[in-house]
């Protein structure tokens, strides 16, 4: 398949104005015959929503998802679309994965909350994959790349490719470009990150977002200005049927890294 990222920096606060780049973003992904498009991390509102959260903060039937979704059906595109989502009384830092019919393939709700991300969101405890006609879909949120359990849990639950919502900061650019290699690598399936731009109070994020194939070789890499990159993405490449780290993973600890999923 043909996977966008749509790097870009995101008006804190002003949801409007992010869903019409976004919007944007759809149309110009259609005229690059891309099939899905990753947007970063809380995509709809900016990262540091703190106090305002209970203001900005959508369910998963919320418009601004609607005004997206429609828009992936007259384009016939998939989108996964991260937003700061309200659940009851909780909160939740969410990524929504929405199909080229104009619907909701599901919710990922982040699992590992970075830093003072625990002040306002409550940690999700699920790592569904989602089976779409284009393939079985994984989803990890920022933080979540730099804990190999998730990425594992991901693949022996069916995931054919991993993708990633960021809004990473400096200093932390190695730190991505590494971990991202090696999910791909060690799970043998390619993973797409789109990361952010721009500042936040003194959260300065750095972009480079990046598409890696099963065998940890990066396909392309952003630099630090807003824009948009496509890559052809094969979800049945070359494996080295000698290393096959999911079949000879050992038996004991597959059956109790599955045991999260019963």
């Amino acid at each position: 398949m043909k996977i966008a990222v749509a790097q870009f920096n995101p008006v804190l606060g002003d949801t409007k104005a992010n869903l019409r780049k976004m919007m944007d973003y759809l149309k110009e992904a259609k005229g690059k015959e891309a099939h899905l498009v990753v947007f970063p991390e809380m995509a709809l509102t900016g990262y540091s929503v703190g106090e305002k959260l209970s203001l900005l903060a959508e369910t998963k039937d919320g418009e601004s998802l609607k005004t997206l979704m429609a828009a992936c059906k007259e384009l016939h595109l998939y989108a996964l679309v991260s937003f700061p989502e309200k659940a009851g009384s909780d909160y939740y830092i969410s990524s929504a994965l929405l199909t080229d019919e104009g619907a909701m393939a599901g919710i990922y709700r982040k699992t590992h909350l970075f830093h003072n991300e625990k002040i306002h969101f409550k940690r999700g405890n699920s790592w569904p994959v989602f089976n779409t006609k284009i393939g079985r879909i994984g989803v990890m949120i920022c933080y979540d790349l730099e804990f190999p359990e998730v990425s594992r849990l991901l693949r022996l639950n069916g995931a054919e490719i991993i993708l990633v919502n960021t809004a990473n900061m400096i200093p932390y650019e190695n730190h991505q470009a590494i971990y991202m290699q090696s999910r791909a690598l060690e799970n043998e399936l390619p993973l797409v990150i789109c990361n952010r731009v721009g500042q936040e109070d003194d959260l300065l994020f750095f972009g480079r977002s990046m598409a890696v194939d099963q065998e940890g070789n990066t396909l392309f890499q952003l630099g630090e200005e807003e824009g948009i990159q496509t890559a052809d993405i094969s979800l049945d490449g070359h494996r080295d049927p000698k290393l096959d780290y999911t079949e000879n993973l050992h038996p004991a600890i597959k059956g109790n890294l599955t045991k999260v999923f019963s």
